[in-house]
């Protein structure tokens, strides 16, 4: 489709694919990998059945984000993926509390693949059932073999970024740093399982559920000509938070971004202002997700 308007309502309402941009890939094998990777995420790998994967974080001790993985299984062993910008820092977050375990960590090939997904509020098509099931964008999808057949129908890129904003996924180094508490960003709603035994990290995230507050939470937004690093101002002229992700839409000024807003302020979002950080124009912005709480 070569009228950009025509695909992004495409793709918002009956899916479509895209190719998965290059990552990181780790394989865990031995007889202690399963309980040692299920000792140090937020996710209980029990929970993980053969064709999906499980989203989860891996914490620092105080909470703070080390890496967003995708974790899967492969015969006896797991195999962790993640966003490549973590290089190394992954593997060594992975052998941090390795002692006496049985456990092997080796780096991969990255595997290319296409990633289908539906449109918004629909199930992929009955017989969509190879390679592995997995939500990037929010609704359900799966990533599979690359086929050269579909490629020329694959979606353009800033129509991929713009559903990941209108679906409020955060990405590593936007959204997600090492600063980032999951709860924050709604991790918590999707890459955390409360009912599980210790991790890295636990106790702050337990914590943080049970008085119910972070500083800070994500939330989505549109407005003219919006850029990542803005300021969002109160009606009052007080900073209160920052543009993280923006994408135009085409043919207009108006804009869809991520950012945060400092906690108590998003009720105040019909005043809100953005500070553009080149002009230091000063225009409206309002919040337009469902995803923040």
């Amino acid at each position: 489709m070569g009228d950009f308007a025509e695909q992004l309502s495409h793709a918002r309402e009956r899916g479509g694919a895209f190719l998965v941009p290059e990552g990181i890939r780790l394989r865990l094998s031995g007889a202690d990998a399963f309980r040692y990777l299920n000792g140090q995420i937020t996710r209980d790998l029990k929970r993980l059945p053969d064709g999906e994967a499980l989203r989860a974080c891996l914490l620092t001790a105080k909470g703070k984000l080390s890496a967003v993985v995708a974790i899967t299984r492969d015969g006896g062993d797991l195999i962790v993926e993640a966003e490549a910008s973590l290089g190394e820092a992954l593997r060594e977050r992975l052998e941090r509390y390795l002692v006496a375990d049985d456990v092997e960590i080796l780096s991969e090939p990255w595997r290319p693949r296409l990633h289908l997904f539906a449109g918004e509020g629909q199930e992929l098509p009955a017989g969509v059932d190879s390679g592995v099931s997995l939500a990037r964008l929010g609704v359900p999808g799966r990533d599979v073999p690359v086929d050269d057949a579909v490629s020329a129908g694959l979606a353009d890129s800033l129509v991929v970024e713009i559903l990941r904003i209108e679906r409020g996924v955060p990405a590593w180094g936007r959204e997600l740093d090492s600063e980032t508490l999951p709860p924050e960003a709604g991790l918590d709603r999707t890459h955390i399982d409360y009912d599980r035994g210790c991790y890295p990290g636990q106790e702050v995230i337990s914590r943080l559920k049970s008085i119910g507050r972070v500083n800070r939470l994500l939330h989505g937004f549109r407005g003219e000509a919006l850029a990542s690093g803005a300021v969002i101002l109160s009606d009052e002229g007080r900073e209160i938070g920052a543009i993280t992700s923006a994408a135009s839409l085409s043919g207009c000024r108006e804009s869809v971004a991520l950012g945060y807003l400092q906690r108590g302020t998003a009720g105040a979002a019909k005043g809100l202002l953005v500070r553009h950080p080149l002009t230091g124009e000063k225009t409206p912005i309002s919040i337009t997700d469902t995803f923040a709480a």
